[in-house]
């Protein structure tokens, strides 16, 4: 069985990207990767929304991702590909994400690599494990939600993991139990 982890960067105060849809805000001390090297490693696909792949397209030539499986989740199938990794589905994502958990851990990690509404919905499916998140030191106020989400969630996680980084970034991970638990408290 793979896992599947939601690993991405937020504000303070809930955001992925301000008002205005960019992440320029997003900082961190110079030549720190925050783990973020080991947490790739042992990453296998990466599925993203539509709305993140296009930010990424708009960004110029350079994908961040050229060595993974990448699938975005789109019913524009006359989007820009922007590399022989990338492939386009419109199928339902939790469908997808379902048959992908059923292969070996050998395949390596799922990364939900961004989209509030995207990530949320898979939230909502119980289809994500683990959240890794990592809290600039910054509010903004307005923009888009780490998890987007139209249904009234109450979930309890387990965390697992506190860490303080250089700049002020804080770093936490939780497991998603797949059912709610009343005793968790």
């Amino acid at each position: 069985m793979r896992k599947t982890i939601y690993y991405f960067t937020m504000s303070l105060d809930g955001y992925i990207a301000d008002a205005q849809g960019s992440v320029d805000w997003m900082t961190g001390a110079p030549n720190i990767d925050y783990g973020f090297k080991e947490f790739y490693d042992q990453v296998g696909t990466i599925l993203l929304g539509s709305k993140t792949y296009e930010h990424m397209l708009k960004m110029g030539d350079f994908f961040p991702y050229p060595d993974r499986e990448v699938i975005v989740f789109s019913s524009n199938d006359k989007l820009r590909l922007a590399g022989e990794c990338v492939q386009l589905s419109q199928d339902p994502a939790t469908k997808t994400l379902a048959r992908l958990q059923l292969g070996s851990e050998d395949d390596g990690l799922i990364w939900i690599g961004g989209g509030g509404n995207f990530a949320g919905s898979l939230f909502e499916a119980g289809l994500i494990d683990e959240l890794r998140i990592f809290i600039q030191p910054i509010v903004l106020g307005s923009g888009t939600k780490a998890l987007i989400s139209d249904k009234n969630l109450a979930r309890t996680l387990e965390l697992i993991l506190t860490k303080e980084h250089p700049a002020g970034l804080v770093e936490l991970r939780y497991l998603v139990p797949k059912r709610w638990r009343s005793d968790l408290g």
